[in-house]
């Protein structure tokens, strides 16, 4: 595993020049870039260790990105203080966790004192506030998309600019595990017995977290369908969901941890982990939580070979028949299951409403077309009302031709 310590500001190379006359040191994304190149070919693993204020916000995006683009796993451990910029690198792990007395603050991007050096008129003033508005709405979504939380709550953490401790922090699901501590006492002849109880309870725990962990995403699922469909209902934009849920070929479910209506690209997180086919033919590769490859549609051979030894000979023919049994029984399990069971292009047409944006979507893609009143004919004069053919509909009409081609057959 590749370790990537951020202990420094992050700033441009530019920046970091200047600084290094003061003798501060930086981080840039040239140095980010570096350290990628020189991991060895096989090791699909990234450590961030965070201990950082901050820094430059284009400088912070660039690393970010770069980070994501490798299809690496990345796991991140706040140290000591993750603020600012450092936040959203953050957030490019997709595990992310702290030790007990770390910090974290996000607050709205400004410009330093320092860079405003310079003869602004009231046009140029208002070109940088709207700058920094766009950033500020460019962190906010990243906030949301990676942590789940809800926005408003976030903007209103930004506008306060304080530290947070770890558990408000997992909260908020910038972070999910904190990091017990893993010191042993002073000493004494009760050492042994509390070793052994911290490790056997760490056990538990963990063992707990998952649960929980399950628990509060089934949680979320629910609570996210039922937020669409109310907002829905009283006309208002539902809330964008950070992951969806995509049906395979063989009727189990992939979770894609991406907003809705966003196709599964490589490098996305996802689980579970395994080779899944798709009702469209496709074959999505997921390893430790990434999709590391997306494969299109390939023509199945027959594999080859006649299937028997070529010898003529049964050696056990009982076992043959009991296992030639138990495949008729499997088939007719198979043939009542495919009874009640998706076909592949319905399946197909689930995926698709659930990568446009689920039921939500649906709902507003419905159409308002409403047919124009029937026009009824009446017979002509002199006929009467006895003999006056009475109007019937286009389903009673088929019924009617379905009836008389059933009569010709018998």
């Amino acid at each position: 595993m590749a370790t990537l310590k951020l202990y420094n500001p992050i700033l441009s190379e530019a920046t970091k020049e200047c600084y290094w006359f003061c003798d501060e040191a930086g981080t840039s994304f040239k140095d980010v870039d570096e350290f990628i190149n020189g991991i060895p070919a096989g090791d699909d693993n990234i450590e961030l260790l965070l201990h950082c204020d901050g820094g430059e916000v284009s400088e912070g995006w660039a690393i970010v990105d770069k980070l994501r683009s490798t299809g690496k796993k990345i796991t991140a451990t706040i140290e000591g203080n993750c603020a600012s910029m450092a936040t959203v690198v953050l957030l490019a792990a997709s595990e992310r966790r702290a030790y007990p007395h770390a910090s974290l603050l996000i607050h709205k991007p400004y410009y330093p004192e320092y860079t405003l050096a310079d003869a602004y008129r009231a046009d140029d003033l208002e070109s940088l506030a709207a700058s920094l508005r766009d950033d500020e709405q460019k962190m906010l979504d990243f906030y949301v998309e990676r942590t789940g939380a809800d926005r408003a709550e976030l903007e209103a953490l930004m506008n306060e600019d304080k530290f947070i401790g770890m558990e408000r922090a997992k909260e908020l699901g910038f972070i999910q595990t904190i990091i017990p501590a893993a010191s042993a006492s002073a000493g004494g002849p009760n050492s042994a017995k509390s070793a052994a109880w911290k490790q056997q309870n760490s056990i538990t725990n963990n063992q707990n977290s998952m649960a929980t962990k399950t628990t509060k995403s089934e949680d979320k699922s629910v609570l996210r369908k039922a937020l669409a469909a109310l907002a829905v209902a009283l006309g208002l934009e539902a809330p964008q969901p950070v992951n969806y849920e995509l049906n395979t070929e063989s009727g189990d479910t992939i979770t894609i941890d991406k907003p809705d209506g966003e196709d599964p690209a490589v490098g996305d997180s996802a689980s579970p982990d395994g080779e899944h086919k798709m009702p469209d033919g496709k074959t999505i590769v997921i390893e430790d939580g990434k999709i590391t490859e997306i494969r299109d549609a390939e023509d199945e051979g027959d594999g080859g070979g006649d299937g028997g030894d070529g010898s003529g000979n049964d050696p056990d023919s009982d076992a043959l028949a009991a296992a030639n049994a138990r495949i008729a029984e499997l088939e007719t399990e198979l043939a009542d299951a495919r009874k009640n069971a998706k076909t592949t292009d319905e399946k197909r047409i689930l995926n698709l409403v659930a990568i446009a944006g689920g039921e939500a979507w649906l709902v507003k893609a419905k159409s308002d077309y409403k047919p124009a009143a029937r026009q009824t004919t009446t017979t002509a004069a002199g006929e009467g009302k006895k003999n006056a053919a009475k109007p019937q509909s286009r389903v009673q009409q088929r019924i009617a031709e379905l009836e008389a081609a059933h009569q010709k057959t018998e």
